[in-house]
């Protein structure tokens, strides 16, 4: 489910999980229980966190589950969910208010996605509403971490979680939003199976299309003071015809093998190189790592040894993702829209009026490229996809924050309006991310890097790297090594990620 607004089902942003989808996980989840225990099914206490249409529950109730607690916060379902599913114990309200001590063996279902980058408002409403967002609240977060964060806490020792979500935060590292979410998992639970959807679109009309489905276990108190290897299993949907998957019949079809534990072409199944005592709390979770994969790669890192040290990329490189602004539709001008070009003369329009730029204000105004753009050995330099303000911090590093600002509306008064204009907005982006108000006018990340030199470490700016600097960059998300070259202007977002030499680019 993806929730875009809570106040009205028009604008919840549902998007139902498919019947396929539902049935499978909870076929999945039926087979471990049965494979690592016996069971009384009956006695199995469910919880359905965000029920929506009650697809999970259909499927529950077919497998023989009984005890089953459902939540869910559209209202206008209420009638049409407790006409059709009498003898559930149905909760209309947010699972975000249940309190902590009801416990269960399995927690089902297909949390809402939700962004915090630019839903602030949202995410301030739900931490001073709720403990649970209080004390998980991290920035650049994801709506759905709280749901996992309660369904850890919700579980019994030894009891089941598994959800269908976006996979970015398998591969978020330090510094993002998973701050606290992968140490909360990896201090409470095994993650045991991982399956990878993203080269299928499974909800048509939804952003955010690189889905997995997981599974974690919570661990008994004994064993959390245990170094316990267990291992991952991987399933993993591959391209049909070097294409993400769309066709409906050639979705179900997948599903429907996996429903049955058959093979089929498209299915790939394997042990993950990463086992749960591998992974790490605050770095990327490589999972689709196969163990054979390892041992090649183990072999390479034999070739790699200098004098008894393997030499590693980032022992050259600082690696880095793009530019990070405080909103992308804001600091990213378009033109036509927010910006027009007139005969030699640009304009800005803020709030319906056209505003001339100045020439040094031009100056600040940088060519902004997304991954797409990237090719081998290069980039495409027509595909740009706007024009970014682009204002340094280190123009008056020496000054008091309000006398910064002061100078830089005075030096850039028409770009300054245009921020200012939306200044109310860009505020409760940082209050929420808990980062200084007063930074309204420059890029969040992607600005600076920390260099270190004869032992001193510097933050320098990376402006005229970008600009002129020799640099290579990648894409964040790709099937393919395509990494891009460039010693002319090059300003990118963050799903690009740049290697930034450690030594002088000459050597």
């Amino acid at each position: 489910m993806v929730l875009k607004n809570k106040n009205s089902k028009k604008h919840l942003g549902q998007f139902f999980t498919p019947n396929y989808i539902a049935k499978f996980m909870v076929k999945n989840v039926y087979n471990f229980l049965n494979r690592s225990v016996k069971i009384n099914i009956e006695k199995i206490t469910v919880l359905e966190p965000s029920v929506g249409k009650g697809i999970f529950l259909n499927h529950l109730l077919k497998h023989g589950f009984k005890n089953i607690t459902a939540y869910e916060i559209d209202k206008s379902l209420e009638e049409y969910l407790t006409n059709k599913y009498p003898y559930i114990n149905l909760k209309f309200k947010n699972i975000l208010k249940a309190p902590i001590e009801e416990k269960y063996d399995i927690i089902i279902g297909n949390p809402p996605y939700l962004g915090q980058n630019y839903n602030a408002q949202i995410f301030q409403e739900y931490v001073k509403k709720y403990p649970i967002c209080k004390k998980y609240f991290v920035g650049n977060m994801d709506l759905f971490y709280y749901f996992i964060h309660i369904g850890i806490e919700k579980l019994k020792p030894g009891g089941i979680l598994s959800f269908i979500t976006t996979n970015y935060w398998v591969t978020k590292s330090r510094k993002t939003g998973i701050k606290l979410l992968k140490p909360h998992i990896l201090n409470e639970c095994y993650l045991l199976q991982y399956i990878d959807l993203s080269n299928m679109i499974l909800f048509n009309k939804a952003k955010g299309q690189h889905n997995c489905i997981f599974m974690i276990q919570k661990k008994k108190n004994k064993e959390k003071n245990q170094e316990i290897n267990q291992k991952i299993d991987v399933i993993q949907i591959k391209k049909l015809k070097n294409q993400k998957i769309k066709d409906r019949d050639t979705i179900k079809l997948i599903f429907k093998n996996l429903i049955n534990n058959k093979e089929h072409n498209l299915i790939r199944k394997y042990s993950s190189a990463l086992t749960n005592h591998i992974l790490k709390r605050d770095n990327n979770w490589n999972l689709l790592y196969p163990k054979e994969v390892k041992i090649i790669v183990d072999q390479f890192e034999e070739l790699c040894n200098y004098e008894d040290k393997l030499l590693l990329l980032k022992d050259y490189f600082i690696i880095r993702n793009g530019i990070i602004f405080i909103k992308d539709n804001l600091f990213i001008l378009r033109e036509k829209k927010n910006l027009i070009f007139k005969n030699s003369d640009i304009f800005i329009k803020i709030n319906g009026e056209l505003k001339k730029l100045t020439d040094i204000e031009r100056n600040r105004l940088k060519k902004i490229y997304k991954s797409k753009s990237i090719k081998k050995y290069g980039h495409s330099t027509d595909e740009f996809v706007g024009y970014g303000i682009y204002l340094s911090k280190n123009e008056f590093q020496n000054k008091d924050k309000k006398i910064r600002n002061q100078l830089l509306r005075e030096k850039y008064p028409n770009l300054s309006k245009f921020i200012f204009f939306h200044s109310k907005e860009l505020r409760d982006i940082l209050l929420n991310a808990k980062e200084d108000q007063d930074d309204l006018y420059f890029p969040r990340r992607g600005a600076f890097i920390l260099k270190e030199n004869n032992g001193i470490k510097n933050l320098v700016s990376l402006e005229e790297s970008y600009e002129c600097g020799k640099k290579i960059f990648f894409k964040y998300i790709s099937d393919n090594n395509t990494f891009g070259y460039s010693d002319t202007q090059y300003f990118a977002t963050s799903d690009t990620y740049f290697l930034w030499p450690k030594r002088s680019e000459d050597d």
